[in-house]
């Protein structure tokens, strides 16, 4: 069973109470990340929104911890900065690695706009 249908599966079997202040879109755009003093590690995203991205990992990183992102989002002009908080990493079992949600603590506010500008053109 692929990641898509395993992630499609999960999320069909849990209900959320949204508590999300701004709206994710589920993507697949690349991500490189950096914890502090270890190297960039390439992945990609799941979705995002405003106030942050959940994504693929090959390994588990600690709850709190702040990493570098770079993202590389279409249509914007070179690869998007912030620093992130990981608020959960949740192990999947069915093919290896790790599920983290990261929260943004710093974003270019521009790079944030257009992320949410692009999530509401694709949802409307």
């Amino acid at each position: 069973m692929s990641f898509f249908n395993i992630w499609r599966k999960r999320k069909e079997q849990k209900e959320f109470e949204e508590k999300r202040k701004y709206i994710r879109l589920g993507t697949h755009h690349l991500l490189k990340y950096k914890e502090l003093g270890k190297g960039k590690e390439l992945s990609f995203i799941r979705n995002i929104g405003g106030g942050g991205v959940l994504f693929y990992s090959e390994k588990n990183l600690p709850k709190n911890d702040v990493i570098e992102l770079e993202i590389n989002f279409p249509q914007y002009p070179q690869p998007i900065k912030a620093n992130a908080k990981v608020l959960r990493t949740v192990k999947l079992a069915d093919m290896g690695g790790y599920e983290v949600a990261a929260e943004f603590i710093s974003v270019d506010e521009e790079a944030r706009d257009f992320i949410t500008k692009k999530i509401k053109e694709v949802s409307e």
